[in-house]
């Protein structure tokens, strides 16, 4: 896209929707190799989630971003109209976003409650806690709930899980046939429960906790040797402090029930990497509530990664 005609669009947004001088380069660096279509896309949907409830704000906005190429973009009004359907209609099965909504509340408080009750050690993670936390309402679709699960736990997780009609789903180490499903449905997580009825799922993800009462996470790759199915393991070990920076110990209380988070300031910090237009939404949000020193303090604890390669399952039992 032109850059003048970039600088200018971003210029203006910024004057309504306030952003640092850094989120603007960020904007503009990302926005520059991306052709005319796909900005206003992405602009559009970033000012529906941040003015949609401010007429006169969102109105000027979708002018401003119209101007970018009139000719290929419909008036103000239609922008509006593919919008509103877009965010009201985009589960599978014609979910509402009202339907949505009530759905992550109703499985957050079930599974939060069934994992209380086996004594899981696990947090809630992403931007839905947070928002959840700070009082925010949520305002956009939520395809699944991401949760950390300590991998110890995973036995009696599978058994929750199983128990309510999910479909439960453990691909640590898949055999030859079920990796080859994986590449073809390419899951959105190593360790996931399905609704049996729509797309909502729980997304886990996996760590150790050591004796120091630190957190090392587990990310688990998969390639294939010699016919073979061979696993790979990223460990992220988080030392003490960081793991202070980046996981809550006190819960948070939610509809009768309760649940340990992550960070504000880890989610937010998360977010500046993945740059997609709803973390830059979700950043806007949370930024009033993030402790600003907290967040420097922990840049200073980076996580450790190591690689181990060729890793056997009771290798991981006996961890």
């Amino acid at each position: 896209m032109d850059s003048i005609k970039l600088n200018n669009t971003i210029d203006k947004l910024s004057k309504i929707i306030t952003v640092s001088e850094e989120k603007k380069q960020e904007l503009i660096t990302k926005y520059s190799s991306l052709s005319e279509s796909e900005v206003i896309k992405d602009l559009s949907q970033i000012v529906y989630r941040v003015l949609g409830s401010n007429e006169e704000l969102y109105n000027y906005s979708l002018e401003v971003i119209r101007n970018i190429n009139p000719q290929i973009c419909p008036p103000v009004e239609e922008m509006k109209s593919r919008l509103s359907r877009m965010f009201s209609n985009e589960v599978d099965g014609n979910m509402s976003l009202d339907e949505n909504h009530k759905l992550i509340n109703e499985e957050l408080v079930r599974f939060t409650t069934l994992l209380n009750q086996a004594k899981i050690d696990y947090y809630i993670v992403g931007a839905l806690p947070c928002f959840l936390k700070t009082g925010q309402q949520l305002f956009r679709y939520h395809d699944d709930i991401d949760i950390m699960v300590n991998e110890e736990d995973i036995p009696k997780l599978a058994e929750i899980i199983q128990s309510t009609g999910y479909k439960f789903h453990d691909d640590r180490f898949p055999s030859l046939e079920r990796l080859k499903e994986m590449e073809q449905n390419k899951p959105p997580h190593t360790v996931l429960a399905q609704n049996p009825n729509n797309e909502f799922h729980l997304g886990f993800f996996t760590f150790r906790r050591e004796k120091d009462n630190s957190i090392t996470m587990t990310e688990y790759s998969h390639r294939l040797q010699e016919g073979n199915v061979e696993v790979d393991v990223l460990e992220r070990r988080s030392d003490p402090i960081g793991t202070q920076l980046r996981y809550e110990e006190v819960p948070t209380e939610f509809m009768g029930t309760s649940f340990r988070t992550g960070t504000v300031e880890n989610v937010y910090h998360l977010k500046g990497f993945t740059k997609r237009p709803k973390d830059y939404t979700d950043m806007k949000i949370l930024e009033p509530y993030m402790d600003k020193q907290k967040l420097e303090e922990l840049k200073k604890h980076p996580l450790n990664d190591v690689v181990i390669e060729n890793i056997e399952k009771d290798t991981i039992m006996h961890m």
